[in-house]
């Protein structure tokens, strides 16, 4: 006599088990006793998983839109290739404080009208004059490289 499993939708992401909206087979009284009464899973109807399929959809169809948005502004950021910032300098090449991902978003911001979440930019460190690469990611397959030039303030 081997052990009865049953189909549930999870509701949450379980360690070990799967993340929200998985379809997966789970031990009969390990979904009675546990998953369905602390409302984490519901058992897997013909209904439930063509509701599933249409989220699925929709979800997919999402990610389609934002993917093409991504790769616009892509080659956007790419067309434009260099941003420039005035510093503060002391003795020769060194400047004072760093450059911030929050000032190169504001710089992007202000040239292009594009918003960019400053955890989404991979700045070198920067505490001198001169040209840095930099990693902008726009989606999860979706990187932006561009150019920043560091300038002396003419005073």
């Amino acid at each position: 006599m081997g052990k009865k499993v049953i189909k549930v939708v999870l509701k949450e992401s379980i360690q070990k088990l799967g993340k929200s909206n998985d379809l997966v087979k789970v031990a009969a009284g390990y979904a009675r006793n546990f998953l369905i009464p602390n409302r984490m899973a519901t058992v897997a109807t013909n209904g439930i998983l063509k509701q599933q399929k249409f989220y699925a959809a929709i979800k997919e169809e999402k990610l389609k839109i934002a993917r093409d948005n991504a790769k616009k502004i892509q080659i956007l950021l790419e067309e434009i290739q260099k941003f420039s910032v005035t510093k503060k300098t002391g003795d020769g090449q060194n400047i004072f404080g760093s450059v911030t991902e929050k000032e190169v978003s504001q710089i992007i911001k202000n040239a292009t009208n594009i918003e960019i979440e400053k955890q989404n930019i991979f700045l070198p460190e920067i505490k001198t004059i001169g040209i840095y690469s930099i990693n902008i990611k726009l989606l999860n397959q979706v990187n932006a490289k561009v150019q920043l030039q560091v300038l002396p303030e003419s005073n």
